[in-house]
């Protein structure tokens, strides 16, 4: 695609954007009859010029991209994982994490034996810039469901705190999950799972990545 095509493509989305929201005032009056008049959207009011700028800035990656993609590469994967109380089952694995569209997400491929069985997953992690958190989806081969993870980074970019909430299909109920990610250099990080179980948040699994 030519950069004339994506600009054209890139303004046809502004204006789709500014005309929706535009509309939304108008819309929201009609169908509740007898409502106030509210004053259009600020970004109705914006020019074209206006509206790109805004999500140029949106769309351009930032700081929280860059230590994303300082690990991007192979990685080993020692993992430990608690069913119950007692000593952790151990596997290992390996996982290879790209940079992809453009640094604005870094993707994981990990291949494993768990529980004596071939296991895969993939996930994306990214840095939302609108919302100004990090946010991960993961996949595996142990289910056919989605994990849509969000959370923060601590102020010195060493501790990645995500949370989540899932279905479990034994019970039917809900339970969290929090991934703490600590990197403790360049080549080595360990990731911390802790669930809900019975009542009180026990850790289910860690994963200790160093690169190769």
């Amino acid at each position: 695609m030519s950069a004339r095509t994506l600009n054209r493509h890139r303004r046809l989305i502004c204006w789709m954007v500014a005309a929706g929201l535009a509309l939304s005032p108008a819309l929201a009056a009609e169908q509740k009859p007898g409502a106030k008049e509210s004053k259009p959207a600020a970004p109705a009011q914006m020019s074209e010029q206006e509206i790109m700028a805004i999500y140029m800035k949106y769309a351009t990656p930032g700081p929280e991209h860059e230590i994303l993609k300082s690990w991007a590469g192979n990685w080993k994967v020692v993992s430990k994982s608690w069913m119950a109380p007692g000593e952790p089952q151990v596997s290992e694995g390996r996982v290879v994490r790209s940079v992809i569209l453009g640094g604005r997400y870094l993707q994981d491929e990990y291949k494993a034996n768990f529980m004596d069985q071939p296991f895969e997953g993939m996930g994306i992690t990214g840095y939302d810039q609108y919302k100004k958190e990090y946010v991960s989806f993961w996949i595996d081969t142990m289910g056919t469901g989605f994990l849509i993870a969000r959370g923060k980074m601590d102020a010195a970019g060493k501790v990645l705190t995500l949370t989540a909430t899932y279905d479990d299909p034994a019970t039917g109920e809900k339970k969290s999950l929090k991934e703490i990610t600590r990197i403790l250099d360049a080549n080595k990080q360990v990731l911390e799972m802790w669930e809900s179980r019975g009542g009180k948040e026990v850790k289910s699994m860690e994963l200790t990545y160093t690169r190769e």
